[in-house]
């Protein structure tokens, strides 16, 4: 559909039930000049804030794709781009789990809260934090846009270490940057931009 030139802000929505997952993707267009990458963060963002007003659960951004409550995983969301004659297109893609769920590390809404959470109002709620984080990257509006995803990750101001040049360098874990990259800074060193999950190892 993407491909095809659907317009931005289509949603297609997936198979939803009560007692299994919300499932849904947004088309969005994007213009020249903001960075596509940060769409992938904003997209994990808008589901762990829609997740809280809806509910009042208090969840917190896994970077970079998985929204969590306490320890363990409720939604996670993915991210794909391209261009062709219709133009670019970015496909943000979500996915947060609404009943019983008994994998090892991950939860669901229902497990939480004990009650069935309305899966239509729940996806009002992420669309509404999407459309704010979204005007507020076409405004290139960085620092309210990183301010907001920054106080949201579950490891900020967390102790950790990154794989560099072959070593483990401690630091402490400081936000994202403009491409969604993990700001972790260095101790003695310049700080350094993590850009996958299995280069951080956490510090006790």
């Amino acid at each position: 559909m993407a491909s095809r030139g659907e317009p931005e802000g289509t949603v297609i929505q997936g198979r939803t039930g009560i007692r299994k997952a919300l499932e849904f993707s947004v088309i969005l267009r994007p213009k020249a000049g903001p960075p596509l990458e940060l769409l992938a963060l904003i997209a994990t963002f808008c589901a762990s804030e829609g997740i809280r007003k809806d509910t009042g659960i208090i969840t917190w951004l896994r970077w970079p794709d998985e929204v969590v409550a306490g320890s363990e995983v409720v939604a996670g969301t993915s991210f794909v781009h391209g261009e062709n004659a219709a133009g670019r297109w970015a496909i943000l893609s979500f996915q947060i789990n609404l009943g019983h769920v008994s994998r090892d590390g991950s939860t669901s809404l229902h497990n939480l809260l004990g009650v069935h959470v309305d899966p239509e109002m729940l996806l009002s709620k992420i669309l509404d934090s999407l459309s704010w984080m979204h005007s507020g990257w076409v405004k290139e509006m960085y620092p309210q846009v990183l301010a907001r995803i920054s106080f949201m990750l579950e490891n900020a101001g967390d102790r950790v270490a990154v794989e560099r040049e072959g070593k483990t360098v401690p630091g402490v874990v400081g936000g994202v940057d403009e491409l969604g990259r993990l700001i972790v800074d260095l101790d003695n060193a310049v700080p350094a931009r993590v850009v996958r999950r299995s280069d951080l190892l956490p510090l006790r």
